[in-house]
């Protein structure tokens, strides 16, 4: 298969083992040179497959298990667990029951003006990106590090956007 890395088409030869879907696109996890690695399905091109050659699949990774600490498709082990508090807005708290962040998600404040939660997992871009999408009334309560990421995005933004 052909798959776009860093702008560039890339050929690659690999063990598939599992497709996961996550925020309505499709992944392939498959082993690339012993590696465990995921591939986005739309970048995936001129797909062949080897009947020719066969591989006995990993029976003992178990897919969940792998992102449950993570948001989304983003496993990046080196990234630590974090215990993280947020705060949102009634508002915004209806959306966020409704469609939880993510499996650890715990609601510790829910009245008419504030909707308070923490969450257990490893801090990604992915995962930024998701708190920026309700940044309208959230507050980074903790880790004070994911605040400070959160405003560097929002300063960079206003500079661009001046």
């Amino acid at each position: 298969m052909y798959v776009r890395e860093e702008g560039r088409m890339r050929e690659k030869k690999v063990l598939p083992h599992y497709l996961k879907e996550d925020q309505q696109r499709w992944y392939l996890l498959a082993y690339d040179n012993n590696v465990l690695k995921i591939f986005n399905v739309d970048c995936i091109r001129n797909l062949r497959i080897y009947y020719e050659e066969t591989f006995k699949k990993d029976m003992n990774i178990d897919a969940n298990d792998l992102f449950k600490d993570s948001y989304g498709i983003w496993n990046q082990p080196d990234i630590p667990i974090e215990n993280i508090e947020l705060s949102y807005s009634a508002l915004d708290g209806r959306f966020l029951k409704s469609v939880p962040l993510h499996h650890s998600q715990t609601i510790i404040v829910d009245n008419e003006t504030e909707f308070r939660i923490t969450l257990r997992l490893r801090i990604t871009n992915d995962f930024v990106m998701a708190l920026l999408a309700r940044s309208s009334s959230l507050t980074v309560i903790k880790p004070l590090h994911l605040r400070e990421r959160v405003r560097k995005v929002y300063e960079e933004a206003l500079q661009r956007n001046a």
